[in-house]
């Protein structure tokens, strides 16, 4: 392990993240509220790409250009953070990077949380958003990719898709890294709780209170919403995957396997041990830059 990724490790641990995991929920929601104040929608004023603010389903959407001219192929690119937590300044630093090593558009929503919707909301406007990508930049032309819950979304499309009456050409590519969802195996229940001694940045705790979180009240959101890898994903040509084996997520590894073979999807998945959750989206440290180059390259095909 390098010692970049010692250091974040180091950090990580004794920030005492995992630890508001255990917060009873009405204190935890508090200190997600806490957190939101500094997060949420965020357009540079710098020169390194041409920023645009778009507007879908009354949500802030950022557009993300090497120039005003549309690029050929557009990615739609979501925040992690278990459908609660809203990006911050960082994310658009990597969003750049991507846009960079790709070529591509990166359209970036602020798709409403469950801490004041459904996840059905979620699902709504994120495929609006895609909806309008497939008309902007064609069929076959547009990927998506994204971490943690994020990477359920870029999942999620796909399945979505395939509950529509007129169904919209599915994603070039789709990147998951480490994707949530909520637990539906005893198999997987059992992996993920493995690996909570080790995962230093979520608890398994989480995985039991972000269903009542993501349904908001509501007994009508469609169970593949909830459990991700239950969604049908018949005509997905490819889903590219990228773990920390030592994080709590990493159980739900095989039920997304299992799905992409059922579905005959052809799939690929890049681990490694000792990172914390989502590292491939922080490259700033050899693994990370490395695993974020991978990505990229796929990206860019």
């Amino acid at each position: 392990m390098s010692l970049g990724a010692k250091i974040i490790n180091c950090g990580i641990k004794l920030s005492g993240i995992k630890k508001k995991y255990l917060l009873p929920e009405d204190e935890f929601l508090n200190e997600i509220k806490k957190m939101n104040k500094n997060r949420g929608f965020y357009l540079p004023k710098d020169k390194k790409a041409f920023y645009k603010e778009h507007e879908v389903m009354e949500n802030k959407c950022l557009i993300v250009q090497s120039s005003e001219k549309l690029s050929q192929r557009a990615i739609l690119y979501f925040f992690g953070g278990g459908m609660i937590l809203g990006p911050d300044k960082g994310d658009v630093s990597v969003i750049l990077k991507l846009m960079k090593k790709t070529g591509c558009d990166i359209w970036f929503p602020m798709y409403p949380l469950c801490t004041k919707s459904s996840i059905m909301d979620s699902f709504e406007m994120v495929y609006e958003c895609y909806r309008q990508m497939i008309d902007l930049y064609g069929g076959g032309n547009v990927s998506t990719c994204g971490f943690s819950s994020g990477g359920a979304l870029a999942i999620g499309i796909a399945t979505y898709n395939n509950t529509r009456k007129n169904k919209l050409p599915m994603p070039r590519h789709i990147v998951a890294v480490s994707p949530g969802e909520v637990p539906w195996k005893d198999e997987e229940k059992a992996a993920m709780k493995k690996n909570n001694r080790k995962d230093m940045m979520v608890d398994y705790s989480f995985m039991e209170k972000v269903e009542k979180l993501e349904r908001h009240g509501r007994n009508d959101v469609p169970d593949y919403m909830i459990h991700i890898s239950k969604g049908d994903l018949s005509g997905v040509d490819n889903i590219h995957f990228v773990y920390s084996t030592d994080e709590v997520l990493y159980g739900a590894k095989q039920c997304f396997i299992d799905a992409c073979k059922k579905y005959n999807v052809k799939y690929s998945v890049r681990e490694r041990a000792g990172m914390f959750h989502c590292y491939a989206m922080l490259p700033y440290f050899k693994e990370a830059k490395e695993d974020f180059e991978e990505i990229a390259q796929i990206l860019s095909e």
